[in-house]
């Protein structure tokens, strides 16, 4: 039986891998919602502040890969787009220690906007993307441009995940939503490691000397507005007592394979580092 498959935030780190691999499967229609124009075939107009876009994307929909949007009145969104798709499997990418979270934070708003409409679902807790390392908007200037990666972590290690790996769980649960209704995944890498282990990763990787600095937990928050700055510092809060650091075998045991280690990571993207 084929099924269609909306993928929210098909441009985003995890949501351009959760498309690739459903492209691949026989068994399913993707459409990959952004709201910006593509001529990609199996993308479609999906805009979270453009009601008028979510009809189409939505009809006639299995599931929702939902990429969830970084604003205030996230879990509002969330709410009213599940009850455009009812009967939808919504899987849901949130992040590591959720749960640890008071009840009311926007996180835990958004957990509870899905888990308390969706008929079915199925929340993804990744720890922090592999992928940052290499995104300019992020830490990949600094790393290639002034040889430094600056992060608030107050030293503690960080069980960093690669995107690729938190698609293949979440292709899995849209495929098998029988078996993965009403489960909630931590996903990490198979390590926890520190900000100076990464950069000396990369250092050894590129054969240039890249340095570690841990700021101030107010660098993170510097500027933003007041509900953002609360969730970031709640955010750092569970890297410095450890919530971040926790390994998961969740990769190993539904995709049936060891996720990648920020070693091979590093290895296979030294050359963006390089300059």
């Amino acid at each position: 039986m084929t099924r269609t498959v909306l993928v929210t935030g098909a441009r985003g780190k995890t949501g351009r891998e959760v498309v690739a691999q459903l492209a691949e499967r026989d068994d399913t229609v993707v459409r990959g919602g952004s709201s910006r124009n593509s001529q990609e075939p199996t993308t479609v107009p999906f805009d979270w502040r453009d009601r008028s876009t979510w009809p189409k994307a939505v009809d006639g929909v299995d599931a929702i890969h939902l990429g969830r949007p970084d604003v205030q009145d996230s879990a509002e969104l969330v709410t009213r787009l599940i009850a455009a798709a009812p009967a939808a499997h919504i899987v849901l990418v949130s992040e590591q220690g959720a749960e640890r979270v008071a009840a009311g934070g926007w996180v835990r708003q958004v957990e509870d906007a899905v888990t308390g409409n969706a008929n079915r679902w199925t929340i993804l807790r990744p720890s922090w993307f592999q992928q940052v390392l290499t995104d300019p908007r992020y830490f990949l200037d600094a790393i290639r441009h002034e040889r430094v990666i600056s992060l608030p972590t107050g030293g503690s290690p960080i069980a960093w995940v690669d995107t690729r790996d938190i698609a293949a769980v979440a292709v899995q649960a849209i495929a098998d939503p029988a078996t993965h209704h009403a489960k909630a995944y931590t996903v990490t890498g198979p390590e926890a490691v520190t900000t100076a282990d990464i950069a000396a990763n990369i250092s050894a990787a590129i054969g240039v000397q890249v340095t570690a600095t841990v700021p101030p937990l107010s660098a993170a928050v510097a500027g933003a507005a007041p509900w953002l700055a609360e969730v970031v510092g709640d955010m750092f809060g569970r890297v410095h007592d450890g919530t971040f650091a926790r390994v998961s075998d969740t990769v190993e045991k539904v995709t049936g394979r060891a996720p990648r280690t920020i070693g091979e990571f590093i290895a296979e993207h030294a050359d963006q580092w390089r300059g």
